[in-house]
């Protein structure tokens, strides 16, 4: 399965590059025709809706401020120590393994690899 992903300005570009290697279509947040980087969450969240795509962060605001109907899905990245490459690959094996990862929320982290 192939998914649409909204990338957060603290998503690094090579996560990007990687995840659309894998064949899912990725938008970062510095290249959306409605967001820059240092959008406000509460727009990134909404873009998220409006063009369903996941929103993909290390921002734990959408984990403390917003419901999960207030962005499509969510994968977050809740270790700091994983580089791009680690990232992209529990990312793909997320929204490849899940029949229908939109509404829920998924920690990107080790336990996926």
């Amino acid at each position: 399965m192939t998914a649409r992903i909204l990338a957060d300005e603290n998503v690094d570009h090579r996560v990007v590059h990687r995840l659309e290697n894998y064949g899912h279509d990725v938008e970062h947040v510095d290249f959306a025709a409605q967001l820059d980087k240092g959008s406000d969450d509460s727009d990134v969240a909404e873009y998220s809706l409006e063009t369903d795509r996941l929103l993909l962060t290390s921002d734990d605001d959408f984990l403390t401020d917003f419901g999960t109907t207030e962005y499509t899905g969510l994968l977050f990245v809740d270790d700091d120590a994983l580089g791009p490459v680690a990232i992209s690959d529990i990312v793909n094996e997320i929204v490849t393994s899940v029949t229908d990862p939109s509404g829920h929320t998924y920690y990107v982290s080790r336990n996926w690899l």
